[in-house]
């Protein structure tokens, strides 16, 4: 296979985890009329056509289904030679890909920055280090799909093809904007009878351990990630959890006002996760792993 072959399917890929060319202008950093002339390039070679675009929207054909698999298959398999080509030579070498859970590296606890810099520092150390942030209901698939070797994020279904290792607890509080009428109640059990009644928004990510006992009629929203669940909460009338080191600054500005953080919070565990049976060579992924731990506190709780 030639390496324009080899192009022209990395641009296939990209327009279909794209969901379309539009999407894939970012990706490739080339516009519409040059993905357009590539792909038709691609199917002129394949013989058969690969998708169908136009005003009703982007869709694989199922030729285009077919391939696509095979195009997964066939990277995988590149991205498994060249690694364990490097891990020949014996050294730290090839690339290690790191993806992590958006909004960790400024907790206190998170041992992600030091571990970097600790792999960095190690003698003889050619690996490249390629860092990628998912949001959390993205970050398994990824590491499922081979698009990284390594995830940091919140698992709390775990996949038999997947090793799982605890790294610290995240403390996440409850919180709400000041001037919500929860905010100016100063005695516990007065606030703990009026939140039931509250509006809420959740994340997604976290399944029902943040508000196991409400009233859908309370539920303003799922969200999947903490940007947008801290926009609702500072748009006004909605109660929430956030990570304490996410949501100091609101509160350090009076804007956020945590609610009964002595009894209403949850300690989220923060684990790493790497895929049984890895092509990526031992002497990378574990060395790393090594220095996250001696980057990490046993039981580590951000207070």
């Amino acid at each position: 296979m030639t390496d324009i072959e080899v192009r022209l399917l990395r641009v296939f890929r990209a327009v279909v985890e794209a969901g379309g060319f539009s999407g894939a202008q970012a990706v490739l950093n080339v516009g519409a009329s040059t993905i357009s002339m590539q792909m038709t390039q691609l199917e002129t070679r394949l013989g058969y056509v690969l998708c169908h675009r136009g005003r009703s929207g982007f869709k694989l054909t199922d030729k285009g289904e077919a391939l696509y698999r095979l195009v997964i298959e066939f990277f995988q398999s590149m991205h498994s030679f060249e690694l364990q080509a490097s891990e020949l030579r014996c050294d730290l070498s090839g690339q290690l890909r790191l993806g992590f859970l958006d909004n960790i590296v400024a907790d206190p606890s998170c041992p992600l920055r030091d571990a970097v810099e600790a792999f960095q520092r190690k003698l003889s150390n050619r690996t490249r280090i390629g860092l990628e942030v998912f949001a959390q209901q993205d970050l398994e698939r990824a590491l499922l799909d081979n698009r990284i070797d390594l995830a940091i994020g919140i698992f709390y279904g775990r996949t038999s093809a997947v090793e799982y290792e605890p790294l610290y607890l995240q403390r996440d509080v409850l919180v709400c904007k000041q001037g919500h009428p929860l905010a100016s109640i100063g005695d516990q059990n007065e606030l703990a009878k009026a939140l039931p009644a509250a509006n809420k928004v959740r994340r997604s990510f976290i399944s029902v351990q943040e508000f196991p006992f409400y009233d859908a009629r309370t539920l303003v929203s799922t969200i999947g990630h903490i940007e947008a669940a801290t926009l609702l909460i500072l748009s006004g009338d909605c109660v929430g959890y956030l990570p304490r080191h996410y949501a100091a600054p609101w509160v350090a500005r009076g804007e956020l006002v945590e609610l009964m953080p002595e009894a209403l919070y949850l300690d989220t565990q923060i684990s790493a996760a790497v895929r049984k049976n890895s092509a990526i060579p031992r002497s990378a992924l574990y060395t790393f792993l090594d220095c996250m731990r001696g980057a990490t506190q046993p039981l580590s709780r951000t207070a």
